[in-house]
């Protein structure tokens, strides 16, 4: 939504004031369009702002986490966004936005980090710790525990991250999430997953891609889009739901999993609606298997 014309001199003010260091008064003025205006882009990032330099760091990060991939598309403030995420120990933060940046942001980072170490030695050794024994915990603070790691630096990150990705007795979902942040990264390192079949796989980093980059899923995708956008909402609304969570159990094997992205859009509305579906083939017999065996991991993790 746009800001109406005396809403946008409010904002204007309101970065005088912060020019001038009057950042309460930002904050009054931010809260009050905010008010009206919740998702408004300039406004959360001039109260991200606003906050840190009112010493209030957890809640500037917050925001920056929640509209990262917005702020990052402006690139003069990327600059305030790292030095944010490192003042407040967000290292992983730091490092995916920089990683949106033309600058080289390694220097400040590495010395943020080696900073942390030397000065929250026992600090950092309770965060390892934590992010490496997720294994007992429910599914909810398994996947809370690996969006807390995003604090670590990069080097403790990737070691702790390494022994849960080859964990075999460990929750799907969690590994996918070790995976992608490692992708948002580029960190240029090679791990071994096993993965959803119990096997096995040595994978290199730099050879992933995002989810919304694997051509199989966005089939799937733009079937289902084609099928119930204009005609049913609902199930629309639910079938990418259930594909999103499939994607966090297939992630990276898309295109081992999904040969056929018709079969695969109706064997899940088969799943989801009680509908029938007929087996004819090798490859839909082990696309069904596929299924169930995802079926089975969601159904697991009640008894977590």
């Amino acid at each position: 939504m746009q800001l109406s014309k005396n809403d946008q001199v409010i904002l204007m003010s309101a970065q005088a004031d912060y020019a001038d260091q009057r950042f309460n008064q930002v904050m009054h003025k931010v809260e009050h369009l905010l008010a009206k205006y919740p998702n408004q882009i300039d406004v959360n990032f001039l109260r991200t702002k606003a906050l840190f330099k009112l010493k209030r760091t957890a809640e500037a990060q917050s925001i920056i986490n929640r509209y990262e991939d917005e702020f990052v598309r402006v690139a003069e403030w990327i600059p305030s966004l790292i030095e944010i995420s490192l003042k407040n120990a967000h290292f992983m933060v730091a490092r995916e936005i920089a990683a949106q940046s033309v600058a080289d942001w390694r220097t400040q980072i590495l010395a943020a980090e080696e900073n942390y170490r030397q000065q929250h030695a026992e600090l950092l050794d309770q965060q390892i710790n934590q992010f490496a024994h997720i294994g007992g915990l429910n599914a909810y603070t398994q996947v809370r525990r690996v969006e807390d790691a995003k604090q670590l630096p990069f080097d403790e990150y990737v070691l702790a991250g390494k022994n849960i990705l080859r964990d075999p007795f460990l929750w799907e979902v969690p590994k996918s999430q070790i995976l992608l942040e490692l992708v948002k990264v580029n960190a240029d390192v090679s791990v071994t997953l096993n993965w959803l079949d119990n096997q096995d796989y040595e994978i290199n980093i730099l050879k992933l891609k995002s989810i919304d980059q694997y051509s199989s899923l966005v089939a799937v995708l733009n079937i289902i889009e084609d099928n119930y956008a204009s005609s049913d909402p609902i199930k629309l609304a639910l079938l990418e739901k259930e594909l999103f969570t499939q994607s966090n159990y297939i992630y990276p094997f898309f295109d081992k999993v999904i040969t056929d992205p018709e079969y695969w859009f109706q064997a899940i509305v088969a799943r989801s609606f009680g509908d029938q579906i007929d087996v004819n083939t090798s490859d839909q017999r082990l696309i069904m298997k596929w299924i169930s065996i995802i079926y089975d991991q969601e159904s697991k993790i009640k008894l977590m």
